[in-house]
């Protein structure tokens, strides 16, 4: 008999391994501290990024075994914004993002995925996490500390359906603001890799901005905050744990776009436990050069200044933008000089594997408390 397998987080990392692992026969209890999944959000439209990878990444979901019962709307064309220069329009031959909603909602990914795990006979106990535990386990609890930083608002509006970028350091700290509207709802917010306190105040900027210079119509606007973190370890394993989407430093350290790393880290979790296989050896094969390159590519993001915005501006104009950032997503001989240099410049996100259980439930560790 197939032994049990806990998952603490009914994120989107911890609602995929459930699924993949029920689907395989597997008894699957997920718990969930907050009364509902997709709690912690707030009905705002995310992008499930298409660039980094050859797939595009609804074939991943299918390979995941994971359905599109959400909204899932492909983009592929958009409106760029850098500082003293016009808008310029961007358009593609593949989708670069697909619109997603998330949060506690009918039609988001969120409970998409708690659809299809609960068809999938997995367990959801919510408001709830064991004391301990010695099964072997996956967790998915989310961000471990505040390394990028989303404000936001979510609105309505009469805005036919559209999606802006900004970069600007005035506006978004070393970072970017966005705007996706769809179907008559919108989402605009600043993403701040640095001067967090300044939030608030670079999300009224660029409303105001948006306001004026492409005449965006908000309405009945929400105010929502949100925030992750990254880290590189050399393992994302513990005793019998394994450690999954955020919780597991699985993110791209460039803009932050998780959703598609935490996903397929579930899947890979699911996959070590059914295939009886090393789940390092699993991630390290896939998401591990990527995890590497992203974090080269933040360090030298962060060098641009507003010229350089402008460059990549233009770079993103010039058509298969898609391509653009996927050649940079690729683990180069340059990528590979210079990790080191980008390792000590974030030296900070380089985590020891302790981090990783910290505060851990398993038998081991709560033995070592007793």
């Amino acid at each position: 008999m197939k032994e049990p397998v806990n998952v603490i987080g009914a994120g989107p990392a911890g609602l995929t391994a459930a699924i993949v692992l029920a689907r395989h026969g597997y008894r699957v209890r997920v718990y969930e501290k907050e009364p509902d999944v997709g709690h912690r959000l707030h009905g705002d439209f995310q992008g499930l990024e298409n660039w980094s990878s050859e797939q595009d990444v609804m074939a991943l979901l299918k390979d995941c075994g994971i359905e599109t019962n959400f909204l899932c709307i492909p983009y592929s064309r958009g409106t760029i914004y850098a500082p003293a220069m016009s808008p310029l329009q961007v358009r593609s031959s593949r989708p670069i993002f697909y619109l997603v909603q998330r949060g506690a909602l009918n039609g988001t990914l969120d409970w998409g995925l708690k659809a299809q795990a609960l068809a999938a006979g997995v367990e959801i106990s919510f408001r709830s996490m064991p004391d301990r535990f010695s099964e072997r386990t996956i967790t998915a609890t989310g961000p471990r500390g505040v390394h990028v930083l989303a404000v936001g608002i979510t609105f309505s509006t009469t805005q036919e359906d559209l999606a802006v970028v900004l970069f600007d350091d005035d506006l978004a700290p070393k970072g970017y603001a966005y705007l996706l509207i769809h179907g008559g709802r919108g989402t605009l917010a600043t993403v701040l890799f640095r001067d967090y306190g300044r939030g608030d105040e670079c999300l009224g900027k660029i409303r105001n901005f948006l306001e004026r210079a492409a005449g965006i119509d908000i309405r009945e606007s929400r105010r929502f905050c949100s925030f992750g973190n990254f880290f590189l370890s050399p393992t994302r394993k513990h005793h019998r744990v394994l450690y999954v989407g955020e919780s597991g430093g699985f993110q791209d350290f460039l803009w932050g776009f998780g959703m598609r790393y935490a996903i397929r880290s579930g899947y890979l979790a699911a996959k070590s436990f059914i295939e009886d296989t090393d789940y390092d050896a699993l991630w390290k094969e896939e998401l591990g050069p990527m995890l590497k390159t992203a974090l080269v590519n933040r360090y030298l993001f962060e060098r641009l200044g507003h010229a350089g915005y402008r460059f990549l501006a233009r770079k993103f104009a010039q058509g298969n933008p898609c391509g653009f950032l996927r050649r940079h997503y690729k683990y180069s001989l340059s990528k590979q000089l210079l990790l080191p240099i980008a390792r000590m410049r974030f030296k900070d996100h380089i985590a020891s594997p302790d981090l990783l259980h910290r505060n851990c439930l398993c038998e081991q560790c709560r033995g070592k408390d007793r």
